[in-house]
């Protein structure tokens, strides 16, 4: 009798340890199931030719805030970059004063000897000795008129120095509000035609000034040998002051005709510039872009795009490819 009863105890636990064990499995896969992360569908397909396309509907376009956008054609006149550097002009001054002088003196020669002159000729009281000494005056201030003025040439060039409003100028120099900069082509760059302007800046980011091109430098640099020429800053808002480095960025001639690429456009991701097409009613993709010729109204690119663009949630549409591409990793 101890023996059934006993049995019969044993039976009834391992019935409720199997129970508690069901009980338990139940509650873990229940937990496990309220835990697993719940997937959004992926926007992102593989296109005929295994590339990547991002599919959304109207209505998720709209939240996105996606707009697109036909490119526009565009030209571009080719440029390339040059070191410059803002002149000191102080020595234009002194030799403007130098040159002044010289032109006073000469011209107090001159009617020295013409009044000395005149007086041997109707026999009044002039020796012919002090007339020639006053012509020999005045010939030595000429000779020092002269070599001012190719000192004006050879140091400064030959279109500043014959430009009616140097003095002018020279002061506005000297109060900064002009420059003088002369760029340095490097002996690998060559313009067709001498530019009538430059845009200059502090640094490839920095604001670009217009500087109108005075004429070829009257001297070539020996440590950036290649083709030279002066600029003048007329309104020096950028105050570049003398001895200041510069780039220039002059045009080269010709021009080269594509299509603008507008700034809200481009996305960046893996330090590579995109922008993302739209290929079809709901679907678009990513095309990387080369930045090499900059537009006002963003850059210029060669070729033609017949697929309009995404000017407003591109950032969006980066954000849910990189999140679809890790769904279909994993």
């Amino acid at each position: 009798m101890k023996r059934i009863i006993l049995l019969v105890v044993l039976i009834a636990g391992a019935v409720a340890l199997v129970f508690v064990y069901r009980e338990m499995r139940k509650e873990r896969d229940a937990e496990a199931q309220a835990e697993a992360p719940v997937l959004a569908p992926s926007r992102v397909e593989r296109g005929p030719n295994g590339d990547v396309m991002l599919r959304f509907d109207a209505a998720t376009q709209a939240r996105l805030g996606i707009i697109t956008t036909n490119l526009q054609a565009g030209s571009f006149a080719p440029e390339v970059t040059a070191p410059a550097r803002v002149l000191d002009t102080a020595g234009l001054t002194s030799t403007l004063n130098q040159l002044r002088s010289a032109e006073i003196a000469s011209a107090a020669a001159k009617a020295d000897f013409e009044r000395k002159k005149k007086l041997f000729d109707s026999g009044q009281n002039a020796a012919a000795s002090a007339v020639e000494l006053a012509e020999a005056a005045m010939k030595q201030q000429q000779l020092a008129t002269v070599s001012a003025r190719q000192s004006l040439f050879t140091g400064w060039g030959m279109q500043l120095a014959t430009n009616e409003n140097i003095a002018d100028l020279a002061n506005a120099l000297l109060r900064r509000e002009a420059a003088l900069v002369r760029v340095d082509l490097p002996l690998t760059e060559r313009t067709s035609v001498l530019p009538q302007h430059v845009a200059l800046s502090a640094g490839f980011a920095a604001t670009r000034i217009v500087a109108e091109v005075l004429g070829p430098a009257p001297t070539t640099d020996s440590v950036v040998p290649g083709h030279s020429f002066l600029c003048l800053v007329t309104t020096n808002a950028a105050q570049f002051t003398p001895g200041s480095t510069l780039i220039a960025r002059v045009a080269t001639g010709g021009g080269t005709n594509g299509v603008v690429m507008p700034r809200d456009a481009i996305v960046r991701h893996l330090g590579v510039a995109w922008t993302y097409t739209k290929t079809g009613a709901d679907t678009f993709a990513r095309r990387s872009v080369s930045l090499e010729f900059e537009h006002p109204d963003g850059w210029l690119l060669n070729g033609e795009w017949t697929e309009p663009v995404v000017i407003a949630g591109a950032q969006s549409l980066l954000s849910e490819e990189l999140k679809g591409g890790i769904q279909m990793k994993d």
